[in-house]
């Protein structure tokens, strides 16, 4: 059996560049990719990627909406499963600086990656590349339904 681990990404876009870091940590630790990390217990999707966007890159960001979902899937038992919301950023604040995952942050053209970009993120820029910039146009509204029950027969 696999561990489920909630994650989240953020996608930081100015002009025709993305916001990535180079991972300090494994997973995929020296590799660049979407900042991010695991969502901690009892913390909304929406508090995780603003406290770990602030963690990793000392920028404060404001979530626009989800860009989309990915799974990681592992075809061992024992792996991790992951299940990552990216969320399309908005800066509000801060100076830019690589935090205590990050070994580096900074803006990459989206057409012009580093050779170490994990898969998942260069999948990630090159949809943002199909979509000529409307990527906004197609992100999904994010909400929170706080509920203690599935029905009320819970």
């Amino acid at each position: 059996m696999s561990l489920l681990i909630p994650s989240v990404g953020g996608i930081l876009v100015e002009g025709k560049s993305v916001l990535l870091v180079k991972r300090k940590n494994p997973p995929c630790r020296g590799f660049w990719s979407i900042p991010g990390g695991r969502q901690k217990p009892g913390e909304t999707a929406f508090q995780a990627i603003v406290r770990e966007m602030l963690e990793e890159t000392g920028v404060l960001v404001e979530p626009i909406g989800v860009f989309g979902v990915i799974e990681l899937i592992p075809k061992e038992s024992g792996k991790a499963h992951y299940v990552i919301v990216e969320f399309v950023l908005r800066r509000v604040s801060g100076s830019l600086r690589a935090g205590s995952d990050a070994e580096d942050a900074r803006f990459f053209s989206m057409d012009q990656l580093p050779e170490n970009t994990g898969l998942a993120t260069r999948e990630i820029v090159s949809e943002l590349l199909k979509s000529g910039g409307g990527f906004l146009n197609n992100c999904c509204r994010y909400r929170v339904f706080e509920i203690e029950h599935l029905c009320e027969a819970d």
